[in-house]
């Protein structure tokens, strides 16, 4: 009885299937492993060229993802770099404000006296006029001639009062004039100013005046409108010649005034009144009144007047007589 699977197939289609089941035979035989392993040997490269794409096309898709986030972290340090430059530059701009700051606190400013810091909003922009604008005026209470400094010497004097702002007259303007003195030899004189924002000159000074280069030139105080004591500037050049009636004095101010930042304006005429703690009061006030209170059991008491004697005179009797 024959299969039922080949039931009706062809003689030709037989043939071929049994073709096929002899090659497969043969290939399972052992001595055939020499061709199959030259076919491999032979098809590799064909292989190898099949997978060319799917390789090229990973290796695309990589590189870019690689890029893409390459990029992103270019961006990303970048904006961080530039958060952080901005940082250290504020930071710097407070370290500066501080160190300004202190260094004017610093200044040799009487203690006593009331001061108020203020800070230059506007630097005049007319070459013949020396002054700047501060931000406070009447409403804090800043008055014209109130004296400025910063935190090496004499800036200058207020001349112009508004509400909000005051305008500052500085040293070397050629309208303004200070009393100083020597600090050497308390030589007094007038400084001028020349218009020129680093030098200042010393006028009708007699030529036999000891004043030389180095010489401190402070306040003297005279005209009750700068205190005595404070520094203006610093004698760089003398001058004495014989055609001449006065010594040629340049002085050299003290005062950064090409780049003021801040100043201190003070009160010379207005001091702080002195007070204790409030512990310290109350320990005074307890000793005061211990010491009063020992001072009045102290008092000798007063003494009770005597009173006065009545004497009677008793007629003796002599028993003689009797």
């Amino acid at each position: 009885m024959k299969p039922i699977f080949v039931r009706g197939v062809s003689s030709q289609f037989r043939l071929t299937l049994a073709i096929i089941l002899s090659v497969a035979l043969l290939m399972t035989n052992n001595r055939l492993d020499p061709i199959r392993q030259s076919l491999s040997s032979v098809l590799s490269p064909l292989q190898y060229l099949a997978n060319v794409p799917g390789v090229m096309l990973d290796w695309s898709a990589e590189a870019f993802a690689t890029r893409n986030m390459l990029e992103l972290q270019n961006k990303e340090l970048l904006r961080q770099q530039l958060v952080m430059s901005e940082r250290l530059q504020r930071f710097e701009h407070v370290r500066q404000e501080n160190e300004r700051l202190r260094a004017l606190l610093g200044s040799p400013v009487h203690m006593d006296s009331r001061k108020m810091v203020a800070e230059v909003m506007e630097v005049a922009s007319d070459p013949f006029r020396q002054f700047v604008v501060l931000n406070h005026g009447s409403q804090t209470g800043i008055y014209v001639g109130q004296p400025v400094v910063d935190a090496q010497g004499v800036v200058g004097q207020v001349v112009e009062v508004s509400e909000f702002t005051s305008r500052v007259l500085m040293v070397s303007d050629t309208t303004h004039g200070i009393p100083v003195r020597v600090t050497r030899n308390d030589v007094r004189a007038i400084a001028n100013g020349m218009g020129d924002i680093d030098q200042i000159e010393l006028r009708h000074v007699a030529k036999s005046t000891d004043i030389i280069v180095g010489d401190l030139l402070v306040t003297s105080g005279l005209g009750n409108r700068f205190p005595e004591g404070y520094p203006v500037a610093r004698v760089i050049s003398v001058s004495r010649d014989d055609g001449q009636s006065y010594a040629v004095i340049y002085a050299q101010p003290l005062a950064a005034l090409d780049r003021i930042r801040y100043v201190l304006l003070i009160w010379p005429d207005e001091t702080k009144p002195f007070t204790l703690p409030n512990d310290v009061q109350e320990l005074i006030k307890e000793a005061a009144d211990k010491a009063a209170a020992t001072a009045n059991s102290s008092e000798p008491q007063p003494q009770p007047q005597p009173q006065p004697v009545e004497t009677t005179t008793t007629p003796v009797t002599s028993e003689v007589n009797q």
